[in-house]
């Protein structure tokens, strides 16, 4: 410790000494690590750290589809339909549960003060099987979000209600209009918890309001109708290979049935990928540049280092 303290000693004599190189070296020091630093905040929440509040993110899995259309070529994508959707959830022994979620937009209020907002249609399943807990009251249970019910309820995120109702309790209770439909607020989501994709979501409905009221009268019985995501969390002790062979072999027993019907490939193949959005086969444009950001700010922090260098020098 004595000599580490000479050392230190002798560092601020030298830095004192010459003040116009020291502070030529902080800053352009503090300008290479201050942009990685902010790039690897983007880079983190990207592609390494889960979204918030998810128990054991590694068992949770998105479910894709890979199919070859000929007229489209090769693709793979999350968008399934609400019956294959409600085939795995009730028949995949894979799976400990299998959630859906559809991202869309609602108008909130009506007339000229109507405020656009970000809301995700969700199965019931959706909140335990991420592992998520209200902050404020409950989430949907099966019989909300059972085809053709009358329960019109929504779960606000944390930010919305801080933002729309100052953090009140009274906003349990409360009605809220959206789209013209009023439904009335059960429950409040944890602080930072806006769903597993990069978009942020204010407010929850159940899945079963995308019914014969809406102006998609048939899209929870159309095997045609490619429309929203699934999740599943992994049975205990099943891997990512176990649960994607059981899952083609489901989807293609239905598809050589309807193959007849509304042409889909007999030959595509369920996979597993990441809760993370950013890893999927269709990342969006922001994540592909977040990634070329970072190598223009390492090559930045490089740069500068050889600058200190040369000062040193």
């Amino acid at each position: 410790m004595s000599v580490l303290l000479q050392d230190l000693r002798y560092a601020a004599r030298s830095l004192a000494r010459s003040p116009g190189l020291t502070l030529a070296a902080v800053m352009t020091l503090g300008l290479g690590i201050g942009a990685n630093s902010a790039m690897f905040g983007v880079v983190d929440r990207l592609f390494f750290r889960p979204p918030a509040h998810v128990v054991d993110p590694d068992r949770v899995v998105r479910v894709n589809v890979t199919s070859t259309i000929p007229p489209l070529g090769t693709f793979t994508n999350s968008i399934a339909t609400f019956p294959r959707y409600v085939d795995l959830r009730d028949h995949a022994r894979s799976f400990a549960a299998v959630a859906a979620y559809a991202p869309t937009g609602f108008s909130l209020g009506r007339g000229p003060g109507a405020q656009s907002i970000s809301g995700t249609l969700v199965s019931a399943s959706f909140f335990p099987l991420l592992g998520v807990h209200a902050e404020r009251g409950r989430f949907f249970d099966a019989a909300e979000d059972r085809p053709g019910s009358e329960a019109h309820v929504a779960v606000l995120s944390h930010e919305f209600w801080h933002r729309h109702f100052a953090e009140a309790n009274s906003a349990l209770g409360s009605p809220l209009e959206l789209s013209g439909r009023v439904y009335t607020v059960i429950g409040v989501a944890p602080p930072r918890f806006t769903g597993i994709d990069l978009g942020a979501t204010d407010v929850w409905v159940p899945m079963s309001v995308a019914g014969p009221e809406t102006r998609w009268p048939r899209v929870l019985t159309c095997d045609g109708c490619y429309w929203l995501s699934t999740l599943a969390r992994l049975a205990p002790g099943v891997s990512e290979a176990q649960a994607s062979a059981e899952a083609t072999a489901r989807y293609r027993g239905w598809a050589r049935q309807a193959d007849a019907r509304i042409g889909v490939d007999t030959n595509a193949t369920i996979s597993m990928a990441s809760v993370h959005q950013a890893l999927g086969p269709n990342v969006d444009s922001a994540a592909k540049l977040s990634v070329w950001l970072v190598a223009v700010c390492c090559a930045v922090l490089l740069i500068a280092c050889a600058n200190v260098a040369n000062l040193l020098l």
